[in-house]
């Protein structure tokens, strides 16, 4: 999706919202760095000042801080971050998976209005009772229990009427601010920080798509079935981008841990199968819940319930296979070939240095040498990778972003349960899993064999190849092709630089033909508007001209900061 890059009032007067609220939460040099500060007026900008209480929190804690006070965009992309390891430090992760997603609930008139225009109906014909109280209420939408006309007990989520035309402008302004730092930064421009916004923008947009959230809750039900998981069924009929109808899971919520004592349930059994339940969604089918959150996990008796699928992981074969790998590459000490394996799972941009890069995995095996794979802290070992990987301009797949920051999760909210558990020990047979299928005679078959498939394709097209070549330099039709890279920014820096010396000759020349006018004196320096009495003093209004566009051009070089 194109966003645009001219900035409109309204985007101009929520930047210099978020600029006074970053500056309020001790931010100040964030919002100078984003160039948020140009859209404070003078007098609103030496008034400005940190709040007291800010002060004493730490840098992530006011960041999410900040992101809780902006609103529902940046909750979500604080939360979208915070599976994003290989982007922000630990610490960050850490406070930012604390944020909360909580906003007033909307009238039930609205809500009912809003799910009637979606179904296009009057709300009767598809519910026989629906409950205007909210269960929950979040900054997108929120959930309501409802009863189908034929008794059947569901839970109506609908998005929040006129958000997502907020969370657009909000995402064309963060597009904006990221094109405008790479214009000034060769760093964050070598580290694609307009992909990285786009990315975290189509994540936010995924979650607007309740049909997306649908399909999401249909694939891991088909491979939860067998698992002991229960997953809510999706009603079709009853669901659109802005709504969606699901089967109504009623449980206990991990997070109340009082009632389930009372409830009669031996916590450190319950954590140790929440677990369980997990290992074997990532490790056996490829595909998990990726927001562990205590309240989206239930207990439905001897069952284990998830809801909300708005963001889900997929670890396919090829992925699985790669991990093992790098698993066995790190048990190895092995740091050439764990770049090799880096290098192949993601992408590579141009400015990647492989010999840095292997120095950098060296380093990174000291701090993991003689750990055994059986007590491997998985997910500590997956953020420092893809922090290293990053560095080094390389994208490894997101969904081992997501996978890590899981873990991450999942570990703290059973430890709420049996502050006891080693998820370590968990993890031990599906990560011997992953290297012995490494080392496997199949494995090793099928490698052979795929290789000798691309010698045999490569035997076929070599000769065809070596012909044509052998033409073209007989015909002298050979040209070689050369690309210089970056060529049209530098062009278009060429450009401006013209267009600015053009504008200072201009004015030069305005007021030096100003100059000898008025020198000339006499009539030379009066223009008399023909049948009128009207004379113009041409030196001066030339003078006035060349004035006013000399503090344009001088404007325009502060404003992009070129002196």
């Amino acid at each position: 999706m194109k966003f645009p890059f001219r900035i409109t009032v309204t985007e101009i007067r929520r930047a210099r919202q978020i600029a006074e609220v970053l500056v309020r939460n001790g931010l100040g040099f964030l919002a100078e760095t984003m160039g948020l500060t140009r859209f404070l007026p003078p007098w609103r900008a030496r008034r400005l000042r940190a709040d007291v209480r800010a002060v004493g929190l730490t840098i992530p804690q006011r960041f999410r801080q900040t992101l809780e006070e902006l609103g529902p965009t940046f909750i979500k992309l604080g939360q979208i971050l915070s599976t994003r390891p290989d982007v922000l430090p630990a610490e960050y992760i850490l406070e930012l998976s604390k944020l909360l997603d909580a906003a007033p609930p909307v009238q039930g008139e609205e809500i009912v209005r809003a799910i009637e225009e979606e179904l296009h109906g009057p709300i009767g014909q598809f519910f026989s009772s629906f409950d205007a109280q909210p269960i929950a209420s979040a900054s997108i939408g929120q959930v309501h229990r409802a009863t189908l006309v034929d008794g059947t007990p569901v839970v109506v989520k609908v998005q929040r009427p006129g958000i997502e035309s907020v969370i657009q402008a909000d995402l064309n302004l963060l597009y904006t601010q990221a094109a405008f730092l790479e214009r000034r930064s060769e760093t964050l421009r070598s580290y694609g920080l307009l992909d990285i916004v786009e990315e975290f923008s189509q994540a936010l947009r995924d979650e607007l798509d309740y049909t997306q959230e649908g399909r999401n809750a249909d694939r891991v039900r088909q491979v939860a079935e067998g698992e002991g998981i229960l997953v809510p069924k999706v009603y079709w009929d009853l669901t659109t981008r802005r709504v969606i109808t699901l089967s109504d899971l009623r449980g206990l919520k991990l997070s109340e841990i009082e009632v389930l004592k009372e409830a009669g349930y031996d916590l450190s059994a319950l954590a140790a199968q929440v677990v369980q339940c997990y290992m074997r969604l990532v490790f056996v089918h490829g595909i998990f819940h990726a927001d562990p959150h205590p309240a989206n996990i239930l207990v439905c008796g001897s069952q284990i319930g998830l809801v909300d699928f708005g963001v889900i992981g997929y670890l396919t074969g090829r992925i699985q296979e790669d991990l093992g790998d790098l698993l066995f590459a790190l048990a190895e000490q092995n740091a050439e070939e764990m770049v090799r394996i880096i290098v192949r799972m993601g992408v590579a941009n141009v400015a990647t240095d492989r010999s840095a890069l292997e120095r950098d995995v060296r380093r990174l095996l000291v701090r993991y040498y003689n750990v055994s794979l059986e007590s491997l802290p998985m997910a500590q070992f997956l953020g420092e990778l893809m922090a290293l990987a990053f560095r080094h301009h390389v994208r490894l797949p997101s969904d081992l972003a997501l996978l890590a920051r899981t873990v991450v999760v999942l570990e703290g909210v059973v430890r709420t349960l049996d502050p006891s558990l080693v998820l370590a020990r968990y993890l031990e047979p599906f990560v011997m899993q992953l290297v012995r299928r490494r080392l496997s005679l199949k494995r090793t078959l099928v490698d052979s064999i795929t290789t000798l498939r691309e010698l045999e394709d490569l035997l076929h097209v070599l000769p065809r190849r070596m012909d044509t070549i052998s033409e073209q330099m007989e015909r002298g039709e050979m040209t070689l092709g050369v690309e210089v890279r970056r060529l049209n920014q530098a062009l278009a820096k060429i450009e401006a630089i013209g267009n600015r010396v053009s504008f200072s000759v201009v004015v030069a020349a305005l007021i030096v033909g100003s100059a000898l006018l008025l020198v000339g004196g006499g009539g030379a320096a009066i223009f008399r508007i023909p049948f009128t009495e009207i004379a113009l003093p041409i030196p001066q209004v030339g003078f006035l001209i060349a004035g006013l566009l000399g503090a344009w051009l001088i404007f325009s070089i502060l404003r992009s900061r070129g002196l």
